[in-house]
């Protein structure tokens, strides 16, 4: 089941590759309902790599154990990304991104998500759903917020 979820962000497609491309991202869009916790050496400090496994103990709200949840970036390119991506509940849940300029200060941005994860599919769709229109909105606020905070050290507010 593919779960296709559309938004218009002020920003450009560089400011949102210059933090997308950060692993440390994911848990500012994913909070307060998710949260990964690194485990076997996986770094979420740097910038994602091709083809490395990231293996997360994922949590609902910080607190309630929801199993592992493994990610494998597959493509990153300019303009989008690409992740292999399953877990407890999700045997399947790839995710690509894609993001392109309307104009000098907006672009479209689009999740889309492949998910199987047998009877459970159609709930996990509903999940996915909810949640990448949170993403959406946190992306939103931590963009404006990151423009907000150029714009005051480099005195032009």
């Amino acid at each position: 089941m593919i779960a296709r979820i559309e938004t218009i962000m002020d920003t450009t497609p560089e400011k949102l590759w210059e933090e997308i491309a950060k692993p440390s991202s994911l848990q500012y869009v994913a909070a307060p309902i998710l949260y990964f916790h690194p485990i076997n050496g996986t770094d979420l400090n740097s910038k994602w790599e091709i083809n490395k496994e990231y293996n997360l103990r994922l949590y609902f709200l910080k607190v309630i154990p929801f199993g592992f949840h493994k990610i494998i970036i597959k493509n990153f390119l300019k303009n989008e990304i690409v992740s292999n991506e399953s877990g407890l509940l999700a045997k399947v849940w790839n995710h690509t991104i894609k993001f392109n300029a309307i104009n000098s200060n907006q672009i479209a941005y689009t999740d889309i998500i492949e998910i199987k994860a047998g009877f459970l599919t159609v709930f996990v769709w509903l999940f996915a759903y909810f949640f990448y229109r949170h993403r959406q909105r946190k992306w939103k606020k931590f963009l404006t917020d990151i423009s907000k905070s150029k714009e005051t050290a480099n005195g032009t507010s």
